[in-house]
Parts: structure tokens; sequence; C-alpha cells
């Protein structure tokens, strides 16, 4: 038994989930620096959690939540974060006073504008550092692996 357990952290840190938690925590990390580097100053990368699931018209907060794998709660607290710093604005849907909808301001429109940018040089990086090709294969293979794994 002990060898099994010895032979645990090995195997953890090799498979799928966590090379894909450590790709996404290093391009989150990344984009919130060159954002950061724009005199994006405030952001973390936490708020990346909120910003890639909220589309660019709006959504509510229970859909971003849902998106981002986050309960309500702790995707209202990103959200009041990002309102006070100007990016977003949380507003009562008009048919049902408990749904709450959020949408970009000017700046954030701009924060995400500027994000594209960053990531398309993110991009670039990692196109460069296995190849054009391969950076292509990989991601139809990301495509292909949720599509299999998508159970809805």
């Amino acid at each position: 038994m002990a060898g099994k357990v010895a032979d645990l952290p090995n195997k953890r840190a090799g498979n799928l989930r966590q090379r894909l938690l450590q790709a996404s925590r290093q391009v989150n990390i990344a984009i919130v620096k060159g954002l950061n580097d724009l005199e994006f100053d405030e952001l973390r990368s936490t708020h990346t959690a909120l910003l890639s699931n909220l589309d660019l018209d709006g959504a509510s907060l229970t859909v971003v939540a849902r998106n981002a794998g986050m309960t309500k709660q702790a995707m209202g607290r990103l959200a009041d974060d990002l309102v006070h710093l100007g990016y977003i604005t949380k507003t009562p849907d008009k048919t049902d006073r408990r749904t709450v909808h959020l949408t970009f301001t000017d700046k954030g429109l701009d924060l995400m504008h500027k994000s594209f940018a960053v990531m398309d040089e993110i991009e670039k990086r990692c196109a460069n550092c296995i190849g054009l090709d391969s950076y292509r294969k990989l991601l139809a293979s990301l495509s292909k692996i949720a599509k299999e794994l998508d159970d809805g």
C-alpha cells in the first residue's frame, strides 16, 4: 500500500486535469500581467472567472456563475468587486427582480478589447513554443475532448 501512495503524486501531477489546470492558471496569470502592463493595475487573476464568462452584450449573474463553475454567491462577490472598479454594472432584470444582469461599462469593453490583443500575443508565444501546426492540433484536440466529455 505504501508504494501505491507514493505513486499518487506522480500520477496526479501528470494527469489531464492537472495539466489543464496548470496551463489555465498560467494563461490567466499572463493575461492579467499583460493587462497590468497596459495600466489595468487593479485586476487580479480571480477576476478572469467573471470576465471570461460574461458575454460582451451582458448576461445574468446565474449564467456567468454556471459557465464559470462557481456558486452565485462567489460570482456575486467578484461582480461587486468589478462594479467597484468600474468594469461592469449590475442591474435587476426588468421582468424578474430576483435576477441580476451584468453588463460591461465602456471601461470594461476597453479592457476586453485590450485583453483580446493580450491573448493574441499569448497564443503567438504558445504557437512559437510548440510550433504552429502542433498548436493548431492542440486546440482541435482540446475541442474534441470537451465535446467527448460533454454530458449535456
